[in-house]
């Protein structure tokens, strides 16, 4: 397998593709029965779907799948119907069409969600909270008022949000944001799986594809100089171009550089997120533990629905593959990366970044590999599996005890 820097060259040599107040829930507060909407910021391979079709399935919610995806330029009755788990190898449950809820928007003979760009899909995906978009603005909007005259309470599942949480905090205030994180070497496993098993490179292509659409975003300059990124240059604006450009360079790294890429993905989004003052969910402490389910469904009924994750054989939680030493390395820097930006960061998003980010260095025995990182690092707490420190992410910053 070649690295990121000979396929860069390789592919230049080609046909001239590439370019060398926000609502705060307290923990204690009352539960009331008021609608609001449901932003679920999530990564692909991350569990999204699984907690979005459990609020899918409360009958006061309209519940709309990653509303941001280039796939809803062009959609059809047609493409709605045959979008489902069974029709590739999702992992997914059985369920409705996930594009179910857009059908009551289409126009007779006129492919496409209105208001929907593609441009929605990669560009501006680490917008600030500043940043004007009316565009992207007013087709949330539509999305959010067609819930209303229904008088449903509208979830919105995206996996290109996390780099632009603090832009859809700021623009839509009375949403519930919710980040959804998994930890990276177990996230990486199933999208390295989706390649290995089943031929199919979008969990590795879209990563980088949205890097380099993105490549001046400051947390994007510095997540991939960290983790030493080379980022392409794309000129072509015509999405599909852009898209097959990114698949051939994938098809080309070696998996060390693809999990760097995949990685850098992973930290500019997390970074991002956890700077905002959202719900932070780990997916994974979602199997584990019944009481943060429990948890969990308490703070999700604020928003007027009711939240039943039913734990099925498909959702137990496997094995992670051990990391490879390139890998490990990589990771290892990242928990680095992560402490430079500890400032900026909700604590108890930051601890959970930490222990998920820490988890793939973990020996069987559950002491950590050797890092620099790790000395320097002042937890409350020894690492140890499942999950080496939990601390509440819902809890008031102030006076917030660890929950074990």
């Amino acid at each position: 397998m070649l690295t990121i820097g000979l396929a860069h060259r390789l592919l230049r040599s080609g046909p001239g593709y590439l370019e060398s107040k926000p609502m705060t829930v307290a923990a204690d507060a009352p539960a009331r029965r008021r609608s609001h909407p449901v932003f679920l910021h999530t990564g692909w391979r991350s569990r999204g779907t699984w907690i979005w079709a459990a609020l899918r399935s409360e009958p006061a919610a309209l519940s709309f799948y990653e509303p941001l995806h280039e796939g809803l330029a062009t959609l059809t009755p047609e493409s709605i119907a045959v979008g489902r788990p069974d029709f590739w190898t999702s992992g997914h449950s059985n369920m409705a069409p996930y594009w179910k809820e857009y059908a009551g928007l289409l126009r007779p003979g006129v492919p496409g969600v209105p208001g929907y760009r593609t441009e929605f899909a990669t560009e501006n995906a680490f917008a600030g909270a500043d940043q004007d978009l009316p565009g992207l603005a007013a087709y949330l909007r539509g999305l959010l008022g067609y819930a209303t005259a229904l008088d449903r309470v509208a979830v919105l599942k995206f996996c290109r949000s996390l780099g632009r949480v603090a832009w859809l905090r700021a623009n839509f205030p009375e949403a519930l944001h919710v980040v959804v994180l998994r930890r990276p070497d177990a996230q990486w496993a199933s999208a390295r799986r989706q390649v290995e098993v089943h031929r199919n490179p979008f969990f590795l292509t879209m990563p980088l594809l949205t890097l380099a659409r993105n490549a001046e975003a400051p947390i994007v300059a510095r997540v991939c100089r960290a983790l030493h990124v080379p980022l392409p240059r794309l000129r072509q604006p015509d999405p599909e171009r852009t898209a097959e450009v990114c698949r051939r360079l994938v098809d080309m790294l070696s998996w060390a550089d693809r999990h760097r890429v995949f990685l850098a993905y992973w930290m500019a989004g997390a970074i991002s997120a956890l700077a905002t003052d959202s719900l932070v969910l780990d997916s994974d402490m979602l199997l584990w533990s019944a009481q943060y389910r429990d948890e969990i469904a308490t703070i999700l009924r604020r928003s007027g629905l009711e939240f039943d994750l039913t734990i099925e054989p498909a959702h137990t939680a496997a094995a992670v593959p051990a990391l490879g030493g390139e890998e490990a390395e990589t990771q290892r820097t990242a928990l680095g990366l992560l402490q430079e930006h500890r400032a900026a960061l909700r604590p108890e998003g930051y601890l959970l970044a930490w222990n998920m980010i820490a988890a793939g260095l973990l020996r069987p025995d559950g002491t950590m590999q050797h890092t620099e990182a790790a000395e320097r690092e002042d937890l409350t707490a020894p690492l140890s599996p499942p999950r080496p420190l939990f601390r509440n992410p819902w809890a008031r910053r102030e006076g917030a005890a660890a929950t074990r």
